[in-house]
């Protein structure tokens, strides 16, 4: 067991800086991310003559690292009798307060991430604030990989910087901003709007349940139908690991590979979709690009094509992903998004490649999946032949069936280090290369599929306030958050019996923050609360010490040894299903009542007026889970299948 080391300033509630208090009230709490040698590599806000400024800067905070690195070595250096010298009674340091601020650490092999929060109330919820800085470092993994522990071994005061470029501090900066309730809550608008597009509808409610949002009310039948339409369209490629429907950040389907061991984690979900959800250009261009799934494999990259099936009125967009980077993987799958756009009665549009450069001197041999054809080289892009080996020791014998898992998936991943985000139009290359153009009366266009007749119902600002107040009503709650846990169908099972299940695929469902929780303050209070209930359904108590005890224990989980599982472990602890009490609850200034329920497969956090006895409320959310697990195929992918699922 680690202990951990805590730091409060006894001085109360003053700190200097109002104004930059006030600040971090609006937008959240600032993150920092830097080098074990103190040089600093992410900042999310900067300061200017003591203000904050919207292009941060990170040399500005150089001596802040430094100064922060020296604390943590200090707490490092108090040894205690009997060690030898370096070793530590107190363990790494995890926080400091200090009046209204609070600031918590992460510390890795070579990075140190710190995320500061300063309210003016001073209720700080140390574990949002840990499982922001989890997030943040799975984003940085997402785009160089696990190798950046290796990166820094070598040559500790490298800056990482030149290997992460603009559009990966943008990309950690979108998903930061999705635990921003104020800045992430859409409310209202017209499905032609943009941000409506790529919205969150529940906020903070993703990170909370460890769940994704799916677009909402489909009909089962639709759903499905679109489940298969990927299944069939990608069956002559057999090197498709992952293909999802999506619109912005909110999941329509997912097919998976059989194996309930190489099925994505929520978090690594939550990459994906922030990352393409949040992509401006996505709508008039494809894009081809590496990414790392840190809870699937940490050591190396995937690539992922992404393409707007329907950019004029529902945003929905097709992501395919394989272990190839090759221009016959890439290839295939544009003349796969070309097919299921043709079947959705889609016509096709004019679009353009967004390619990823490497301005890495340490990746000179690499070149983008978009270089002209005439460079004979260009195929051995960021690929070791040797990592293409079959790797035996990663068969599972009970899905040797699986097409996917029969060629080694964590084999195939290349395991060299990733290039630079620099996304560019390929202006400078012959567009004929990459475009391709058809007429509306190509053969094969058909009437306009179901779905997106379903997905524009669903997506109507009326169909949603109509939907979301009714669920209310039957609660008589001003708010709620739900949690449902469902199997994936794995396909059938051995004995050609009923379907055999996989892992779960966790998704979640609840209405904007709305009236009277209007302001930034009182939204985050309210994500604060619910995350308290969601401790105590798991630990049995929200305090700060049964958490760290909690997080102690589980410090040597090992976890999925490609991942960084063990380093996540407020992610895992959200992820896993509540096992200490089914209800739980908290009475606040009699004003507002927050009810926390669980079940097997679900959860629910709700706010009821103060009004409304405990045992009453209770019973009413009660009321409520009936009625969602009633409707679980209309709100939910309610039977998430795999390429071995047969119909």
């Amino acid at each position: 067991m680690t202990p951990r080391q805590r730091i409060v300033d006894p001085r109360g509630g003053r700190s200097s800086g109002t104004n930059n208090s006030s600040r971090y009230s609006r937008r959240g709490p600032n993150v920092i991310i830097m080098s074990a040698a103190g040089k600093p590599i992410f900042v999310r806000y900067g300061r200017s003559s003591g203000e904050f400024s919207g292009e941060p800067n990170e040399d500005e905070w150089a001596t802040a690292c430094g100064i922060i690195q020296g604390l943590r070595a200090s707490v490092l250096s108090f040894g205690i009798d009997g060690l030898e010298r370096g070793a530590s009674s107190l363990g790494d340091i995890q926080s400091i307060k200090a009046g209204r601020r609070l600031i918590v650490f992460k510390h890795t092999e070579a990075l140190s991430l710190v995320s500061i929060s300063e309210r003016s109330d001073g209720n700080h919820n140390e574990a949002w604030l840990r499982l922001l800085l989890e997030y943040a470092y799975s984003q940085v993994i997402f785009t160089l990989t696990s190798q950046v522990q290796s990166i820094f071994k070598g040559s500790p005061s490298y800056d990482l910087r030149s290997m992460m470029g603009p559009n990966v501090n943008d990309s950690i900066r979108n998903l930061l901003d999705r635990f921003d309730p104020a800045i992430d809550t859409y409310g209202g608008g017209d499905i032609h709007d943009d941000e409506r597009k790529n919205c969150d509808g529940t906020g903070c409610g993703s990170f909370l349940t460890a769940g994704v949002e799916c677009i909402h009310p489909i009909p089962h039948e639709i759903r499905e139908d679109s489940s298969k339409l990927l299944i069939n369209t990608c069956g002559s490629n057999s090197n498709v690991l992952f293909a999802m429907l999506v619109v912005g950040t909110r999941l329509v389907t997912i097919v998976q590979p059989a194996n309930p061991c190489s099925q994505l984690y929520t978090s690594d979900l939550h990459l994906i979709l922030t990352f393409v959800g949040r992509q401006t250009g996505l709508l008039t261009n494809e894009l081809w690009f590496p990414l790392c799934l840190p809870r699937f494999d940490s050591s190396g990259f995937l690539y992922a094509y992404t393409s707007c099936l329907d950019p004029m009125d529902t945003g929905l967009s097709i992501i395919l992903i394989s272990p190839d980077n090759n221009m016959e993987q890439f290839e295939s799958f544009r003349h796969t998004a070309k097919n299921v756009r043709k079947k959705l009665g889609l016509p096709s549009i004019k679009t353009k490649v967004l390619r990823v450069f490497d301005t890495s001197s340490n990746l000179s041999t690499a070149s983008s999946i978009s270089a002209e054809s005439g460079d004979s080289d260009w195929k051995k892009s960021h690929l070791d032949d040797a990592a293409w080996k079959m790797n035996d020791e990663d068969q599972d014998e009970s899905y040797i069936e699986d097409r996917h898992v029969v060629k080694g998936i964590a084999g195939r991943i290349s395991s060299r280090r990733r290039p630079t985000f620099e996304l560019e139009k390929l202006s400078q290359v012959p567009l004929q290369n990459f475009v391709e153009e058809f007429s509306d009366e190509d053969e094969g266009y058909s009437p306009q599929a179901p779905l997106l007749t379903a997905l524009k119902v669903a997506l109507s600002a009326k169909q949603q306030e109509e939907m979301m107040a009714s669920y209310l009503k039957l609660a008589s709650a001003v708010h709620f958050v739900f949690r449902c846990d469902i199997y994936v169908n794995s396909g059938q099972s051995a004995g050609g019996g009923a379907p055999s299940t996989g892992a779960m695929l966790t998704q979640c469902f609840g209405p904007p923050l709305s009236f009277p929780f209007t302001d930034a303050s009182s939204q985050s209070h309210v994500w604060d609360v619910y995350q308290r209930l969601s401790l105590r359904l798991r630990l049995g108590s929200s305090s700060v010490e049964t958490i760290s005890d909690a997080l102690d224990q589980d410090y040597q989980y090992k976890g999925n040894s490609c991942g960084i599982s063990s380093e996540c472990p407020m992610q895992r602890l959200l992820e896993s299903p509540p096992n200490v009490h089914s209800v739980t609850y908290f009475l606040e200034d009699n004003e507002w009542l927050f009810v926390g329920l669980n079940g097997k497969f679900f959860e629910l956090y709700a706010i009821l007026p103060a009004t409304i006895p405990p045992k009453t409320g209770t019973a009413f959310c009660a009321r409520l889970v009936r009625s969602l697990m009633g409707d679980e195929r209309i709100l939910f992918l309610s039977n998430p299948i795999t390429w071995g699922s047969s119909f």
